[in-house]
């Protein structure tokens, strides 16, 4: 759109240019013309270009969608936490997704795999774009549990 919108507007300066130079006689209306052509074209290759070097270098995607899919992660009950989360852009309508979550204790190793494809699941109908999602399953750092033990608030007795 943009750069056809572009070429249009040149045409029309060029048409313009061309014009009053054989209505005058004076060829600067030609080269003004000219200069004119070059500024939106200018701007308009500068925008794609930032828009381009965007895609290339994975931009992440917007913090409304990648909050969308934290709340998802979250509201599993088999999700202790959400340590982290990565979203990148591979294209227009691609997205790679990447999480680290800490899993409730006591998940066998059949039932972690059952969790992890329904996850994966259901991301890619909430986040249609979310072609490629990779889930890491991991063990919360041990000074972090530490923390929030009874023992360690207060609670249940402890000191």
């Amino acid at each position: 759109m943009a750069e056809d919108g572009t070429a249009v507007i040149g045409v029309i300066l060029a048409l313009a240019g061309m014009g009053l130079h054989m209505a005058t006689g004076q060829a600067v209306w030609e080269a003004s013309a000219s200069l004119a052509i070059g500024a939106p074209l200018v701007h308009v290759a500068y925008r794609l270009g930032r828009e381009a070097r965007d895609q290339l270098i994975g931009e992440a995607a917007e913090p409304e969608l990648s909050g969308r899919i934290r709340c998802l992660l979250q509201a599993q009950p088999e999700i202790d936490s959400v340590e982290a989360l990565f979203t990148m852009k591979m294209g227009l309508d691609s997205l790679l997704v990447a999480a680290r979550i800490d899993l409730t204790p006591g998940l066998d190793s059949e039932r972690v795999e059952e969790v992890a494809v329904r996850i994966k699941r259901s991301i890619a109908r909430t986040v249609p774009e979310a072609d490629q999602i990779f889930l890491d399953v991991t063990d919360r750092p041990a000074e972090e549990k530490a923390r929030e033990s009874p023992a360690a608030t207060g609670e249940r007795g402890g000191a």
